[in-house]
C-alpha cells in the first residue's frame, strides 16, 4: 500500500492588508486518502468546505488542487465528469458547482490551496484561467510540489510575512501549472517512473524511503530503475532521499519553532543524536548552530534595513 504523508490543513481569516497584494490565501492543506476511503473533505472542515459526493459544493473562492499519486475523478457544472491521475491539477472557481474524490481502488494524495483576490478575478476575466478548463494535465513536477509545501510551511510557522509568502507561492504554482499544461509533451516510460519516484520521496522526506516497494508498484526492473534514476538525478534513490531530508530539516530549523528533538522525530529519526550527527555531516554545522547562525543573520538584516 502506498505510504502517505499525514493530513494537514489550515484556514485563514483574511484582512484588508492581505487584499492589497492582489491575491490572498484563505486556506491550504494536504489530503491523503487510503484505498477504500471516501477522500472528500469531512465535517471537521468549516461549513462550505466539507461536502458529500452526491451533493458536491460551491466555493466562494478559488482553489488549486494537485494530485501527487493515485487516481480519482472530478465533476463540475462546466466540465462534466473527468478522470484524474497523478500529475493532474484542478483550478476551482467561485460560484461553480463541483466535486472530486479519489478512486476507492487506488486512493490518492492531493495538495490544495484556496485563495481570492483581484489578480485571480483578472485572470479569469481575460480567459487565462477558465471553468471549462478546470482539469490541467500538468505532469509530475517536483518544483510544483515544493511550492505547495512552502505554502504549508509558511502557514504552519507563521513567521513574518507568512501570508504574503503564501500568496506569492500560490501565484507561482498557478503560473507553473498553466504553463506546464500548455506545453505538455509525452515522456518516456522510465523517465516518467523516475519523476513519480522523485515526487513520492519529495512528498514525504520523513521516514524510510520504500524504494523496493516503489519498484514493485512501477513494475520495472531494479537495475533499470536505479540506472535511470541516477542518470536523471546524479544520485541513488537513497542518497536523493537523504538530501531531501537534510533540506527539509534546514527549512524547519529556519522557519519553525520546533525543538531539534521534535524536528528529528518529525523526520523519522528515533535518535535525536543520530539526526544531529547526520545533519552536521551533510550541512557542515550542528542543527543548533545552524539555527543560531540563521537567526543571527536574520536579525542583522532586520536591523540594517530599518
Amino acid at each position: 500500500m502506498r505510504k502517505s504523508a499525514k493530513e494537514y490543513y489550515r484556514y485563514l481569516a483574511v484582512n484588508p492588508r492581505d487584499h492589497a497584494w492582489g491575491l490572498c490565501v484563505t486556506g491550504a492543506g494536504y489530503q491523503p486518502a487510503a484505498p477504500g476511503s471516501a477522500g472528500v473533505p469531512r465535517r471537521r472542515h468549516p461549513p462550505g468546505h466539507f461536502y458529500a459526493w452526491d451533493a458536491g459544493r460551491v466555493l466562494n473562492e478559488y482553489a488549486l488542487v494537485y494530485v501527487t499519486h493515485g487516481q480519482g475523478e472530478f465533476d463540475s457544472q462546466a466540465t462534466g465528469l473527468r478522470s484524474l491521475e497523478a500529475g493532474d491539477a484542478l483550478i476551482l472557481f467561485p460560484g461553480v458547482w463541483h466535486r472530486y474524490r479519489p478512486l476507492k481502488d487506488t486512493g490518492w494524495g492531493s495538495y490544495w490551496i484556496h485563495f481570492e483576490g483581484e489578480t485571480a478575478d483578472r485572470l479569469r476575466a481575460t480567459g487565462a484561467i477558465q471553468p471549462q478548463q478546470a482539469v490541467l494535465r500538468v505532469g509530475l513536477d517536483e518544483t510544483i510540489l515544493q511550492a505547495f509545501t512552502t505554502v504549508l510551511d509558511a502557514l504552519h510557522a507563521e513567521s513574518t510575512g507568512f501570508a504574503q509568502i503564501a500568496a506569492a507561492r500560490t501565484m507561482e504554482i498557478l503560473a507553473r501549472i498553466v504553463g506546464a499544461a500548455a506545453t505538455e509533451r509525452p515522456v518516456p516510460r522510465l523517465q516518467a517512473i523516475v519523476r513519480r519516484a522523485r515526487l513520492m520521496l519529495e512528498e514525504d522526506p520523513g521516514g524510510l524511503p520504500h524504494v523496493e516497494e516503489m519498484i514493485r508498484t512501477f513494475d520495472v526492473s531494479r537495475t533499470h530503475f536505479f540506472r535511470v534514476f541516477k542518470e536523471q538525478t546524479g544520485q541513488s534513490p537513497y542518497k536523493y532521499h537523504l538530501q531531501l531530508t537534510i533540506r527539509r530539516a534546514a527549512e524547519m530549523l529556519r522557519d519553525s519553532p520546533m525543538s531539534v528533538k521534535q524536528i528529528a522525530a518529525t523526520l523519522g529519526f528515533r535518535n535525536p543524536y543520530h539526526f544531529s550527527k547526520l545533519f552536521k555531516l551533510k550541512a557542515g554545522s550542528s542543527p543548533r548552530d545552524y539555527r543560531q547562525h540563521w537567526r543571527a543573520m536574520s536579525a542583522h538584516e532586520a536591523v540594517t534595513t530599518t
